[in-house]
């Protein structure tokens, strides 16, 4: 059985698999679902994330003649789902879920762009991966931060994308499907600097900094980085 299927070239999982792999009551994971939905709509950054949105997609189904609600699932809004979910097998089934939405991904990225170089390809997919990496460890910041007292740490996404797209020049390109339209090697240091920001941010929470020393630490880091590629491509 496919875990995962592809409406319109965005990838989903059905409430009625998750169910039965995480053995759960259908009825009862949908008031999980609906209850999420109830949540996130209550969170400002929610309706302006754009492509990142956890978003769900409620559909009609029919089993034996009776008629019921189920719920297509997209990548991020799993994540968020699973987190509360319990169970002997559940981890496994959260880590096979998660590579079938992975490998999805990367054969309808090769499907649909139009770059034919495999090495571009490659770091396409390793930028992904790295922007997805980076964006958990945003979260977990943004949760530091607020325990810490600020009242605005919900900007920190937006304000760690324009640090990395500064720090290699790109603010004046910056446009939705920027990643699409870098040469290979722009991509490549771009998947650095989002590997730096996500190294950066859990070294410098673990030694307990203020959550400003950490935001202006990883700033003036990725000026220093920034310096040094200038400085190579002058020596070029």
């Amino acid at each position: 059985m496919q875990l995962v299927e592809v409406q319109k070239n965005e990838v989903f999982a059905s409430s009625e698999i998750v169910a039965r792999k995480f053995k759960y009551q259908h009825s009862n994971l949908v008031k999980t679902i609906r209850k999420l939905m109830g949540e996130l709509e209550k969170l400002t950054p929610y309706p302006t994330r754009a492509k990142n949105n956890p978003k769900t997609k409620e559909i009609d189904k029919e089993y034996r003649g009776s008629k019921f609600k189920a719920f297509l699932m997209n990548r991020e809004f799993f994540s968020l789902l699973v987190m509360r979910l319990r169970g002997k097998n559940a981890l496994e089934w959260q880590l096979k879920f998660n590579d079938a939405f992975y490998e999805m991904e990367r054969k309808l990225f090769q499907l649909s762009s139009n770059k034919n170089n495999p090495e571009w390809l490659e770091a396409r997919f390793k930028g992904k991966a790295a922007r997805l990496s980076e964006t958990d460890a945003i979260k977990v910041f943004i949760d530091y931060a607020t325990e810490q007292g600020s009242k605005s740490a919900k900007y920190y996404y937006k304000h760690f994308t324009n640090m990395s797209y500064g720090a290699l020049g790109l603010m004046t390109h910056k446009k939705p499907q920027l990643r699409d339209t870098l040469k290979f090697i722009p991509l490549c240091e771009l998947v650095i600097v989002e590997e730096m920001i996500k190294n950066l941010l859990v070294k410098y929470m673990c030694l307990n900094r203020h959550y400003k020393d950490i935001y202006q630490s990883i700033k003036e880091d990725l000026i220093k980085f920034s310096d040094g590629l200038h400085m190579a491509q002058i020596a070029e």
